[in-house]
């Protein structure tokens, strides 16, 4: 069957633009010292400078002479529509998986990461797919003809759904994906709406799983198929590091100190960073027992994405006709160009 893509819930984001002052006056360029960047914030969303004020009261971003402007959102938005919203000029800053960032310079865009995070181990496989326990689904050949719900087309899970279809002959034509916010997630499969969730956020999906009723399908989590990896890119546009390189090294700062910083926190007293991190999702109007599995999205074991972590995905695209080969080098995803962390990692490890 085709691949019959339904939008069965989706937040919508409105940003509020014109006439608000969120675009940089008739273009005129703005004092290198107090350029504001823009930033989607959501609820559900919490970043580690904030962790850090409220734990110690060290604010991170004004040591870094960092300003920031905010953009509201209802909820997170899938990695994809964060890029989308970078490229439209809606906002300076944002991150997603790696597919999403092929998406789009194969289409053209001007956008470049300039860090990484969330880290694949043994120990932080990701949720993979996930069915209800009684469910007659127990391999990828079970699937075909099934609904499988994806937070947003385009990027990781739905491309890792793809690549678990994959092993066993199956191509993602054979099942049904719809398209459901990561907060959704359990109530569509638990109602079945959908016979199989593929993008389980980590914090959603120890939720779900501690209720019951539900299992992982063998071999279809991240770290099963790709091993050790970096998940996500965050960065810019072309045009705003060209414009603001100042600004963009000090978030970069700002940023991979406040990373450091939370992880040091968790190893020394990771009930403390919880709790902290419950009294913000509180703060903010998000489920505060979402906190109750925060785990820190920096590992000093595997601190920055490699170009093996972007060249896994270059493959796919590739082998699926989607990129001529060498049409896209991982070193025009990403740079560590402005990465201060990056050059003291170099010249401590000597790895590269």
């Amino acid at each position: 069957m085709s691949n019959n893509i339904k939008f069965l819930s989706i937040a919508v984001i409105a940003f509020a633009i014109v006439g608000a002052g969120l675009f940089f006056t008739n273009g005129e360029k703005q004092n290198e010292e107090t350029v504001a960047i823009r930033i989607l914030d959501s609820p559900d969303t919490i970043n580690n400078w904030e962790i850090i004020k409220k734990l110690d009261g060290r604010d991170i971003l004004a040591e870094e002479g960092v300003k920031l402007e905010l953009i509201s959102s209802v909820q997170s938005t899938g990695g994809t529509q964060s890029l989308q919203a970078l490229l439209a000029n809606n906002i300076d800053f944002a991150g997603s998986a790696w597919p999403a960032w092929i998406n789009i310079l194969a289409s053209g865009g001007k956008i470049k990461a300039v860090f990484s995070t969330s880290v694949v181990t043994p120990d932080k496989p990701g949720s993979g797919l996930v069915v209800l326990e009684n469910s007659s689904i127990y391999s990828a050949k079970d699937l075909i003809g099934k609904k499988i719900s994806v937070n947003v087309l385009g990027a990781e899970y739905d491309y890792l759904t793809r690549q678990y279809l994959s092993q066993t002959g199956l191509s993602i034509d054979q099942v049904q994906l719809i398209v459901v916010p990561w907060a959704q997630q359990e109530q569509v499969l638990r109602s079945k709406q959908v016979d199989a969730a593929a993008s389980f956020n980590d914090l959603y999906f120890n939720i779900a799983i501690e209720k019951g009723g539900l299992r992982q399908l063998p071999g279809s989590r991240s770290y099963d198929l790709k091993g050790n990896n970096i998940i996500l890119g965050h960065g810019f546009r072309e045009d705003f590091i060209k414009k603001y390189p100042e600004a963009v090294k000090s978030f970069i700062t700002a940023y991979e100190k406040s990373l450091r910083l939370v992880w040091e926190e968790y190893q020394k007293n990771p009930d403390r960073v919880k709790k902290t991190v419950e009294e913000i999702y509180s703060e903010k109007g998000a489920n505060p027992k979402l906190a109750r599995y925060y785990i820190p999205t920096w590992s000093p074991e595997y601190p920055f994405a490699t170009d093996r972590d972007i060249q896994y995905w270059l493959d796919i695209f590739e082998s699926e006709g989607k990129l001529k080969p060498g049409q896209i080098k991982p070193s025009d995803i990403y740079t560590y160009e402005f990465n201060s962390f990056y050059k003291e990692y170099i010249e401590k490890k000597g790895v590269k």
